[in-house]
This record gives C-alpha cells, sequence and structure tokens, in this order.
C-alpha cells in the first residue's frame, strides 16, 4: 500500500503524458497522497507561523483544516478538468478518473502556492496561474479522435 502511495507522488511530480494514466489510480494512492500533502504543508505553516497557541491542537486543528479545504480545491479542479477535456477532446472524463488526476496534478502546485504565499501574499495569483497550467498541460497530450468522413 505505501509502495502505491510512493509511485503515485513520484508520478505526479512532473507533468507528462503518462501522468495521465493516473486517473485510474486506487483510492488509498490518492487519499494517502492527500494526507501527505496535509502533514507538509501543516508542517511548512507551523516553522512561518510559530503558534503561541497549544501546539497538539494547533496541529490538528490546521491540519485538519487543510485537508478539508485542499479536497474543495481538488474538486474545483476536477470539474476544471471535465470542462477542460470535454471541450479540448470532445470525449469528457469521468468524475471517478477526473479526481484521482486532480489530486495527482495538484500536490506540487499546492505546495508552491502555500511557499509563495509565505514569501508574499500577492504571489498567491502566480501560483494558482502556475497550478492551472501544471494541471492543464498533460490534458493537451490527450489523443484527439479523428473525424471519421462519410463516403460518397
Amino acid at each position: 500500500m505505501l509502495s502505491t502511495i510512493f509511485t503515485f507522488l513520484r508520478s505526479s511530480l512532473v507533468p507528462s503524458k503518462q501522468v495521465l494514466r493516473l486517473r485510474l489510480a486506487p483510492l488509498h494512492a490518492y487519499m494517502g497522497a492527500a494526507f501527505i500533502l496535509t502533514l507538509v504543508i501543516t508542517t511548512l505553516d507551523f516553522l512561518v507561523i510559530r503558534p503561541d497557541f497549544f501546539i497538539p491542537m494547533w496541529l490538528f486543528l490546521h491540519g485538519f483544516a487543510i485537508f478539508f479545504f485542499y479536497l474543495i480545491w481538488v474538486s474545483i479542479i476536477a470539474l476544471f478538468v471535465q470542462l477542460f477535456t470535454k471541450i479540448y477532446s470532445k470525449n469528457m472524463l469521468p468524475y471517478r478518473q477526473s479526481w484521482p488526476y486532480a489530486v495527482s496534478m495538484t500536490l506540487v502546485p499546492t505546495v508552491l502556492l502555500v511557499t509563495l504565499y509565505h514569501i508574499n501574499s500577492n504571489f498567491i495569483v502566480i501560483g494558482l496561474i502556475i497550478g492551472l497550467g501544471y494541471v492543464t498541460y498533460p490534458l493537451t497530450k490527450v489523443p484527439q479522435k479523428k473525424q471519421r468522413r462519410a463516403s460518397s
């Protein structure tokens, strides 16, 4: 199970045509990857924010909030993936395939987005643009259906 999660994480680091295969990933792979992302972002936020709140409670609440909002972010990106594939290739990915793809392709941009936000909150727009490009680029490599001509 852990090897599947690490393979999922490793495969999602670089946007390429091969990453499109992750749309068929098992449930534990993309949920485990989302959990690992939550731990990474919570640790990053803890190091930057340095809360003066009860630390175990802060870590739990912050981690829960990050996981919740990350899943909302992924659901929006999954809908974007469906819309893009419908427009680009005239064949929309089913939601059960666009969700794992959206998880895999938002891992790196989300960490980058949080890092840019901690550097300067005005950089969040740059992070969103990079994230959309990161998600969209492999979708442009989806094979197009060839139009058949009706013979006369």
